[in-house]
């Protein structure tokens, strides 16, 4: 890998001063196979650790891509002034000490001895309590009228336990009916209570920006059998009984002499900031130029792993996703050596976080510095250098006339030896599985070039050697060809209509 890398940097001609001022033709030819292969091989280098989120590699790849952005003479599109777009992760931890259960009358509940949080979450309720038995597999539809307000005790069937612990299926929607708090039976042994504990201590809860409070839901607790049984006793209810009756149908059985209340408590840690990249190239036309494109690509990838047998642990990401955001890099720099810029704005983006949760491209989309409606296009590379050599996935083409002109371009450009294909896996729902998504939830007509997944998609062995450099390359040149088309054309993308309203109007 390394030597591969080295290799890369010392022929790359990108290292050289890009001309400026040619026509597109020359631009486009500007995306060679070496320059691809040179950028590609410095984000998906061993020494970036997989760029996981957060982490120093992803750190050092964002602010790589700045440095190229600024060389190019993009306008920086981040904060103040910066190509560097940063968004707050907060993290929560349960504070043990600061929280605290109670039943009416007693007793006092210990936060590491009787209970411990399954979730962080912060906050304070008081009410009855009700126990649900039965098989919870078949629990659907719970009645709010019965469990509304209530501390929900989920008893296991004496038939669930597997290796000295107890495994409960969480009814689905039982959230929903708005608890005072959700409370699991925990039967484990004392060693594997503690090791429960310490995991509860050391979890941590994510809070994204656009996340409101400290957890968002209910306490969720896991409580010890014994205690429960012997307060449960002292109330006329015998525990093992209703456990021996979980095979049965679910029922909910009110305790209503029994009154808890639940306060729990967090603390703050310092969080971290998560960096997108963002640079511009301003339209040439008056008008137009308030409208923009965006090619995107996520340069984030995942966390070390157990060492193979020749001892790698490092998940480079090259196809998954150093492919893709070299396309957006060299799309930047193709598109700054134009002596006629398009009418319309591009912007180049290279997000985190995507394979946390689309992180990244969902901060953008709602922060993207310009007014709503102006983002007219998202052309989102997400793996594009694996697979069948001649051709690359093109997902979400019905859902606006996009399709239509990627069919038109691709057509133009015989060349490229490249056919743009519809979505062949519709059964796996990649149309919401990358960044595209987030701007398409948002009224933006997106497309997105894919390849679909290999043998090394979050392996080690998905590495540099084994891309596909030249289909890398000519899926680049047809985002270019496409994204000059649509730069340059009178009226903007339009939906069909029944998407829109799908996606759009539905939220996804």
């Amino acid at each position: 890998m390394r030597r591969l890398a080295l290799l890369a940097f010392l022929a790359a001609p990108g290292l050289l001063a890009c001309q400026r001022g040619v026509p597109a033709d020359e631009a486009v030819a500007s995306i060679t196979e070496a320059d691809f292969l040179h950028k590609v091989g410095i984000i998906a280098h061993d020494s970036m650790m997989g760029r996981y989120n957060p982490s120093p590699g992803l750190t050092m790849t964002a602010e790589w891509i700045a440095e190229e952005f600024e060389k190019y003479g993009l306008e920086p599109g981040g904060d103040d002034g910066s190509f560097i777009q940063a968004y707050k992760v907060r993290e929560l931890a349960m504070d043990f000490e600061g929280s605290s259960a109670e039943f009416a009358g007693g007793p006092s509940l210990e936060f590491g001895t009787d209970v411990y949080p399954i979730t962080a979450s912060a906050g304070g309720a008081s009410g009855p309590v009700a126990l649900i038995v039965g098989n919870l597999a078949d629990a659907q539809d719970l009645p709010p009228e019965q469990l509304s307000g209530k501390h929900l005790v989920i008893v296991p069937s004496a038939s669930a336990q597997t290796s000295g612990r107890r495994r409960i299926r969480f009814p689905r929607g039982l959230t929903n009916v708005q608890p005072a708090s959700v409370i699991m039976v925990d039967q484990s042994s004392d060693e594997a209570w503690a090791e429960a504990v310490d995991r509860s201590r050391n979890r941590t809860q994510r809070l994204l920006p656009w996340n409101d409070g400290a957890g968002g839901g209910p306490a969720m607790l896991s409580i010890r059998e014994g205690v429960l049984g012997s307060v449960l006793a002292d109330h006329g209810i015998q525990l093992s009984s209703l456990m021996a009756r979980g095979g049965g149908a679910v029922a909910v059985v009110d305790v209503p002499s029994l009154e808890l209340t639940v306060n729990t408590a967090t603390q703050e840690l310092d969080g971290f900031d998560m960096p997108n990249t963002v640079a511009i190239l301003e339209g040439s036309d008056p008008t137009l130029k308030n409208e923009y494109i965006v090619y995107s690509g996520h340069m984030d990838h995942v966390a070390p792993t157990t060492p193979n047998e020749a001892g790698d642990s490092i998940r480079n990401g090259a196809d998954d996703d150093a492919s893709g955001t070299i396309a957006v890099v060299e799309l930047a720099e193709a598109f700054s050596m134009m002596a006629e810029r398009p009418k319309r704005s591009m912007v180049f983006l290279a997000v985190s976080g995507e394979e946390s949760g689309l992180w990244g491209s969902r901060f953008y989309a709602e922060n993207p510095g310009v007014a709503p409606g102006e983002l007219v296009a998202n052309l989102n590379a997400d793996m594009i250098s694996r697979n069948a050599p001649d051709s690359i996935v093109v997902i979400g083409k019905e859902h606006s006339d996009l399709g239509e002109t990627l069919n038109r371009v691709n057509a133009e450009h015989p060349e490229l030896n490249l056919t743009a294909s519809d979505d062949i896996w519709p059964d796996q729902n990649f149309y919401r599985r990358s960044d595209h998504f987030n701007f398409a939830r948002r009224g933006v007509p997106v497309l997105f070039f894919f390849c679909g997944i290999h043998e090394d998609y979050h392996g080690v062995d998905d590495e540099v050697e084994k891309m596909d450099i030249t289909k890398a390359t000519n899926v680049t040149k047809l985002m270019f060809h496409l994204g000059l088309e649509l730069g340059n054309a009178a009226e903007k993308p339009q939906w069909d209509p029944a998407s829109y309203e799908e996606i759009v109007d539905m939220g996804g």
